[in-house]
């Protein structure tokens, strides 16, 4: 995979559409400055995705759309296409041409496509993720970036290493992991919250429904224990009026017989008997009248009865009804102080919100603060690397003076030793004689000493002693003497091998007076150095503390936030809550009114039937005043019929026999035929009675009536403990069952949330742990290869001398540790990078980004004047390894300098014909074995690159002496 092409369109000074065709190797980007090479960079790391308008030196995004000049208009839109060949499916798209484009528009609106297809900006990072492409990757290397490379704090010098290691997705997936665990964790609160309200009512409602589930298998068994009992009764009444039907059937055989005897006897008689055959009908009518009104007295006391129970079995149900509104009532009133509980809950919710907002204002005005003074700090930090610069600048200058002294003095030393006749085995033999000749004269005048001491000792007083003691003294100083003149002379023959000229190196205004002065003025400017550099230190800690401020004021704003948001959706909550609870007294309310219109119904009922019974009563007492009239009419006739019939009794016994029997049958026939109209209505009454208080018709149980074996006793006292089971239960609540569903159904599909939640948060954490062991695997494992690589590409550039080391800050937590840079060049220390040259830190900086690639090259990497700070030997050694790595990988090189040159394939000029407008020409040099001809085809693009620049130069002095 290599870097095909950049085609820029109204991106900063390309107002036309240009195209960069780039070669594999190494490609030379020249051009003067001003004329837009660092912007061929910025448009490479705009397409990739840089979303800083900092780093593309604008002051916001919309700066990079060409912005118009003297003689073209501005344009609307920015577009940038880069081609990557990608023959080698290093790109996760199956393609071996991979072009990506970035179109900004002014309005703002951003555009971005992969193959010309849609995309966006997380999928064009994704796409160049673990490739060492992309806008923080190490794929472009600027002049400005090496000292933010070594000078930025260890913990943001890893990102180079993580993209080297591959772990940058594996970073992007545990964040996202992390992020979605503590939203899961936050739902699993949430959850856990609803589900402790929910749960109160779960359980509250399901005793409220096995209560009613209780009450209504009761209520049916009261149901089947009176369906058995009017199905019992329907059989009684049933099989009597088969019985009668039966009876009433034979006896109307036995009057026909009678009958037809009677017609017999009656021929003759009748009209004897006319008169006492009309009382006799009249007195049968009589005892039929009579019957019948004991009959419907007997059906008037039964209905009494049934009207009675009726009304007991009503007054129950009102009872119940009462017990369903006391219940609903309390359950109302219970809803109204809920209903004023969340009102209060509601207010002080308001409150907190207001609070927090409170809250978060002042947190946001604290971060402002600091980030207002981030920035003044920023400026600082840039005043003092300006004056850091511009002092190591000047003691660069200083140093190279010294060694062009260094090289002064040592010439002169040279010719001024070969002038003089100083030898060193003279010097050193002069040297030995005159400490030989100071050691004998020591000697001598100790011994000479000693005589003298001697002498005082022994007290002489003779002539002869003092005048030995004279004799030895005078020797030993006449010896000592002869030394001492000796001594004299090895001096002054030594002090004239002192060569003269030295007085002069030494002297005021000698060389090596002025290499002093200059290495103090060196001392003064690293001491000027240190200073602006221990400042930048300290602000970039006071930033680095306020950043930590600013990072626990936003972590304190998103908790602050976090709790606004869980107040809001508390406050959600309890406003749901409230509705809901308004809603349920409302229902409530119309239950209360239901309940209400069914007692006024049953109460309705209770005096209809009542009404009934006084109509009954009613009629019984007009039925009593009939019997007794018939009573009365009846003893009338029959004393009338004793008369007429004295003298006819023994003519008519037999006949009265025959009418007797014939009257008895048909008594019997009326009595029967009275029984079964009896019995039929007993039947319709029981069909009536159950429709009514069952609002069933008792038809539909017909056949079950010839399944029953409980005696109808049993069946009573059945009925009797259950009605006492039910009014047990006490008020109960006919719609829990219903509401205890809904319930349940919420409960059970909280719990499985629940559930789910805490699998995923189980999930997650696995995930987690398991991206942060490969991660951690393969930093390590990279982070030990590079630090191996980079010693042994450190001594390489430095011409294999010094020593380069990595260290990891906290090397117990890997991917999040710093990473330290050690160096020590040539004849130095081991120092920190800070104190390095430009040149030291521009060599330590490619040495990384080398030993970096030894363990994962770029597909390309730009390098955008990182050779300004380097001289001739170190411009070699880089442009020899360059060389060689570009085997394996493409590289684009932005520079000034011609020996850099040497190495690249193609050389691509950028140049500004047209005031503010850039253009780019191109050359692609020959291979090796054609290299004079390499030489003759980069001369001449350099003759037609300086003539363009020098009409870009006359277009410029042409501009100012308009303005």
């Amino acid at each position: 995979m290599f870097l095909k092409s950049v085609e820029i369109f109204g991106f900063k000074s390309f107002a036309d559409r240009t195209r960069i065709e780039f070669q594999d190797g190494i490609s030379a980007l020249l051009g003067p400055n001003g004329c837009g090479k660092s912007n061929v960079v910025d448009a490479i790391k705009w397409v990739v995705g840089e979303q800083s308008s900092k780093s593309l030196r604008a002051e916001k995004m919309e700066a990079v759309i060409f912005n118009g000049t003297a003689t073209r208009k501005k344009l609307n839109v920015a577009e940038v296409i880069l081609t990557i060949s990608n023959e080698n499916n290093l790109l996760p798209l199956d393609v071996a041409e991979v072009s990506v484009k970035r179109r900004l528009f002014r309005s703002g609106e951003s555009e971005y496509y992969i193959n010309e297809t849609p995309a966006k900006l997380k999928d064009v990072r994704e796409l160049f993720m673990d490739t060492g492409i992309g806008k923080s990757a190490y794929s472009v290397m600027e002049q400005g970036r090496i000292s933010q490379i070594l000078s930025n704090r260890p913990e943001e010098r890893r990102y180079i290493f993580e993209e080297a290691a591959g772990i940058t997705k594996f970073k992007a997936r545990r964040i996202e992991a992390e992020n979605k665990l503590k939203a899961t964790t936050e739902n699993m609160y949430q959850v856990e919250n609803i589900l402790n309200e929910v749960k109160k009512s779960h359980d509250n409602l399901k005793k409220q429904s096995e209560k009613t589930q209780k009450y209504r298998e009761l209520n049916h068994r009261i149901f089947e224990l009176e369906l058995d009992k009017y199905l019992l009764r329907l059989k009684g009444l049933k099989e009597g009026k088969f019985q009668k039907e039966g009876q009433l059937k034979e006896l109307r055989e036995s009057l026909l017989k009678v009958q037809q005897e009677i017609a017999t006897l009656t021929s003759y008689i009748d009209d004897q008997m006319g008169a006492v055959n009309t009382m006799q009908s009249q007195i049968q009518q009589a005892h039929s009248s009579i019957f019948a009104i004991n009959v419907k007295k007997q059906n008037i006391d039964e209905q009494i009865a049934l009207y009675k129970e009726q009304i007991t079995n009503i007054d129950q149900q009102i009872a119940t009804k009462v017990a369903k509104e006391e219940a609903l009532s309390a359950r109302r009133q219970a809803l109204q102080e809920d209903i004023s509980k969340f009102e209060d809950v509601l207010y002080e919710f308001e409150k907190l919100t207001k609070s927090a907002q409170e809250d978060i204002d002042v947190v946001s005005a604290n971060i402002n603060s600091s980030e207002e003074r981030i920035a003044d700090n920023e400026m600082e930090i840039a005043d003092m690397n300006k004056n850091a610069r511009d002092a190591e600048n000047t003691k660069e200058q200083l140093a190279l003076e010294i060694r062009e002294l260094s090289g002064d003095i040592v010439a002169q030393l040279d010719e001024s030793l070969q002038k003089s006749s100083y030898s060193a085995s003279v010097k050193q033999k002069t040297q030995e004689e005159l400490l030989h000749h100071i050691s004998v004269l020591k000697v001598q005048l100790n011994g000479a000493l000693q005589i003298l001491v001697d002498a005082e000792v022994s007290k002489l007083d003779s002539s002869e002693g003092l005048k030995k003691l004279a004799v030895k003294s005078k020797e030993g100083f006449e010896s000592a003497i002869s030394e001492l003149k000796m001594l004299e002379a090895k001096a002054n023959g030594l002090i004239q091998l002192i060569p003269s000229f030295i007085d002069d190196f030494i002297a005021p205004e000698g060389i090596i007076t002025r290499k002093h002065q200059i290495e103090n003025q060196i001392q003064s400017l690293i001491k000027k150095i240190e200073s602006c550099r221990d400042r930048v230190d300290d602000l970039v800690d006071e930033n680095s503390t306020l950043n930590g401020r600013i990072k626990e004021y936003r972590e304190k704003l998103s908790g602050l936030k976090e709790n606004q948001i869980k107040v809001e959706k508390q406050r959600l909550l309890i406003e749901s809550q409230l509705d809901q609870a308004a809603r349920e007294a409302s229902e409530k309310k119309r239950e209360i009114d239901e309940v209400f219109k069914e007692i006024e119904i049953d109460r309705q009922q209770q005096n209809q039937f009542n009404m009934r019974i006084e109509d009954a009563h009613s009629t019984k007492n007009t039925l009593i005043q009939e019997e007794n009239l018939l009573n009365k009419e009846l003893k009338n006739l029959q004393q009338e019929i004793a008369k007429n019939t004295s003298e006819k009794n023994s003519k008519e016994k037999s006949l009265n026999k025959l009418h007797q029997e014939e009257i008895k049958t048909k008594e019997d026939i009326n009595k029967i035929e009275l029984g079964l109209v009896g019995v039929n209505s007993d039947i319709d009454n029981c069909y009536s009675y159950f429709r009514d208080r069952h609002a069933r018709d008792l038809k539909e149980f017909e056949e079950r009536m010839y399944e029953i074996n409980t005696p109808l006793d049993k069946i009573n006292d059945y009925l009797s403990k259950t009605r006492e089971n039910l009014k047990n239960l006490g008020s109960v609540n006919m719609m829990a069952p219903e509401e205890y569903q809904e319930v349940k159904e919420r409960y059970d599909f909280l719990n499985n949330q629940l559930e789910d939640l805490k699998r995923a948060k189980e999930d997650l954490n696995q995930i987690t742990q398991q991206i942060t062991t490969e991660s951690t695997e393969l930093f390590i494992r990279t982070f030990k290869q590079i630090s191996k690589n980079f010693h042994q590409m450190f001594r390489r550039l430095f011409g294999m001398a010094g020593r380069g080391e990595l260290q990891l800050t906290d090397p117990n937590d890997v991917l999040n540790s710093g990473v330290d840079i050690l160096a020590q060049p040539p004849g130095k220390n081991l120092e920190n990078i800070a104190l390095l040259s430009g040149g030291e830190k521009s060599m330590t900086a490619v040495a990384l980004l080398l030993a970096t690639y030894q363990v994962r090259p770029a597909p390309f990497c730009i390098l955008d004047e990182i050779d300004a700070a380097l001289d001739e030997a170190n411009i070699g050694r880089f442009v020899n390894v360059l060389v060689e790595f570009a085997q394996k990988s493409q590289f684009i090189v932005i520079t000034h300098n011609k020996k850099t040159v040497t190495g690249a394939k193609s050389l691509l000029g950028v140049t500004m014909q047209e005031s503010g407008v850039s253009t780019v020409i191109s050359v692609r040099l020959a291979s090796g074995e054609n290299q004079d001809e390499a030489d003759e085809s980069s001369e001449e693009f350099f003759k037609e690159l300086d003539e363009k620049n020098s009409e870009q130069d006359k277009l410029v002095n042409e501009d100012k002496k308009e303005g």
